[in-house]
């Protein structure tokens, strides 16, 4: 699909006062996607994508308004030509905002609030309007609006946030400041490799329960992960003497993920429908996360496939990742004790990784990835004997946030900035 003809239009210059931003017609929305889909279709076709957009409006959190799409135009343009025969406004540039849950903890505050945060995404803008700095008017526009929608009771929104895949510098300049992008890389080869992986599999073999995260038991995991992280962002606060931010890893956000990855796979493994497996199929369920250790004392994570290169999936094994979207220790140390875990915290966390290791490879998929593991986490690493390696990225994926308090956002701790947090 083509977009609009300078010749109908007369470009203004990205400092004009004319440009505003706006909300699409599904016109405008589905000549976007057309265009960012080589962008952001992964393994799906230019069809498939157009599928799975609209889908991604209905699904929890993002249904109901949660998700809002932006475009940066000018106020003299009529969105009524971009329907009918008439010629399409330009469309400058686009994006998204999804609303979310945001958890803060003040340094002298004992109550851990709730408040909206903004998710950004698909910053993108039309080939032949590139290099005339729309994109960063927009998201001038972009920052102080998002302050103010949606925020409830009369109080401004948190903060907003982006992952970049542009380097850390340029959102920066625009007041989104990069925070950590760490993150650690198992191959999905490396399962049984090690001695110590051979007896943490054979001490499960002998009784270590592993428990399948379901969609069924889904929503307690993510009720106990609340309160959990809500006491260690007071702990944090009062430890660093910062303020404490935290996305919500809550029942809504971890199915956002979920839904999305059953709908990209019901079409590459061709089972019936998202959220089910075809009964004729040779393909096992996917496990949504794993659970080890007995109520107290136990390691869970959730996790999510992600499938890159055009193709099947087993022709591209080595683009194809399984993201850990949130691993919960219960209960994990504050980090200003420096203890190292428990021996059956180790083993229930390493049996944790043995089963997304198994998923990984059962799907296709060539490595596992943890962002950002926490003081403990990365003890439990370094003990798991599980071969892995440590990245810093600098070019894609770069968390940066835009904060709305009086702080300066570089007095901000970032708790638990994971993979969940993404979109």
């Amino acid at each position: 699909m083509g977009s609009a003809s300078q010749d109908t239009y007369v470009l203004p210059d990205a400092t004009s006062p004319s440009l505003v931003l706006a909300h699409p017609t599904d016109a405008e929305k589905r000549r976007t996607w057309s265009l960012n889909h080589r962008e952001w279709g992964g393994a799906l076709t230019l069809e498939e994508y157009l599928k799975r957009e609209p889908y991604l409006t209905t699904i929890p959190l993002t249904r109901d308004g949660g998700m809002t799409h932006w475009i940066l135009t000018d106020s003299s343009w009529s969105a009524d030509s971009s329907s009918g025969g008439g010629s399409t406004r330009p469309v400058l540039a686009s994006c998204e905002s999804i609303r979310k849950r945001v958890l803060v903890a003040a340094p002298d505050d004992a109550q851990v609030h709730d408040g909206v945060g903004h998710g950004i995404g698909s910053v993108f803008t039309y080939p032949e309007f590139r290099g005339r700095r729309y994109a960063a008017r927009m998201l001038n526009e972009l920052g102080p609006a998002l302050r103010k929608w949606q925020a409830h009771g009369g109080r401004d929104a948190v903060c907003s946030a982006l992952w970049s895949d542009i380097g850390k510098t340029y959102y920066a300049k625009k007041g989104w400041a990069a925070f950590p992008s760490f993150h650690v890389e198992f191959p999905s080869t490396s399962a049984k490799q090690s001695g110590e992986e051979a007896e943490a599999e054979a001490k499960n073999e002998k009784g270590e329960k592993i428990t399948p995260v379901t969609y069924d038991n889904l929503e307690p995991l993510c009720q106990r992960d609340e309160q959990l992280l809500k006491e260690k962002l007071a702990r944090t606060a009062r430890e660093t003497r910062r303020t404490s931010v935290a996305f919500a890893p809550d029942h809504d956000t971890l199915r956002w993920h979920l839904y999305r990855d059953d709908f990209i796979s019901s079409i590459l493994f061709k089972t019936t429908s998202p959220r089910e497996t075809n009964s004729n199929s040779s393909v096992a369920p996917f496990i949504r996360g794993a659970i080890a250790g007995p109520e107290g004392r136990r390691v869970w994570a959730v996790w999510s496939r992600n499938y890159g290169g055009n193709g099947a999936p087993a022709d591209n094994v080595d683009k194809n990742k399984l993201y850990i979207l949130r691993l919960v220790i219960e209960p994990e140390a504050s980090e200003e004790t420096n203890e190292s875990p428990a021996e059956d915290i180790r083993e229930a966390f390493t049996a944790v990784m043995q089963v997304a290791l198994e998923e990984a490879s059962r799907w296709h998929l060539g490595q596992v990835n943890l962002w950002n593991p926490s003081p403990t986490v990365k003890k439990l690493i370094d003990r798991s004997g599980l071969r892995h390696r440590w990245v810093e990225r600098d070019e894609d994926s770069i968390p940066s946030m835009m904060w709305y308090g009086e702080e300066d956002v570089r007095n901000v701790e970032w708790v638990a900035n994971e993979k969940y947090c993404w979109c």
